[in-house]
């Protein structure tokens, strides 16, 4: 790892840190009950397949969140999923679960550090804003115009 100028990761950094970023804000914000959040959230993170994309000591926290994932999930028809259910976890195992999202953002986040300036384009600027926003309530009979 001393000499690989990636730290261990095989993927697309950038699009990691961006994923893990939005599974973390997605568990901040609050919006939405904590089981619909924690579904959101490890849904932003499916697209990592394999462990080997991860550095070694960070492994075991992916494979814990796809895990976790796997045992919510309820087979529909066909076997084809049909939606998560993260009530099956336990509060420790939910708490961990959350551990191990924000755990794997921030080793990203410092490890993009480690490797400044390669990575000095992601970050953030004044006036960059968030990706996600509270919608402003309409009154009754308000239209989108005005």
């Amino acid at each position: 790892m001393e000499n690989d100028p990636d730290l261990g990761w095989t993927s697309d950094h950038v699009g990691m840190l961006e994923r893990l970023r939005d599974a973390v804000r997605i568990l901040a914000e609050g919006h939405k009950k904590f089981y619909d959040r924690i579904d959101k959230a490890t849904y932003a993170l499916v697209h990592f397949r394999r462990p080997e994309d991860f550095p070694a000591h960070l492994r075991p926290r992916f494979e814990r969140i796809h895990h976790a994932r796997r045992r919510a999930t309820i087979m529909g028809r066909g076997s084809i999923p049909s939606y998560s259910d993260f009530s099956i976890l336990t509060p420790t195992e939910r708490d961990n679960l959350v551990a191990d999202i924000i755990g794997l953002y921030e080793a990203c986040l410092i490890d993009i550090g480690r490797t400044w300036p390669r990575w000095d384009f992601v970050y953030p600027q004044e006036g960059d804003v968030a990706h996600t926003h509270k919608r402003k309530k309409r009154h009754r009979g308000e239209t989108k115009a005005g």
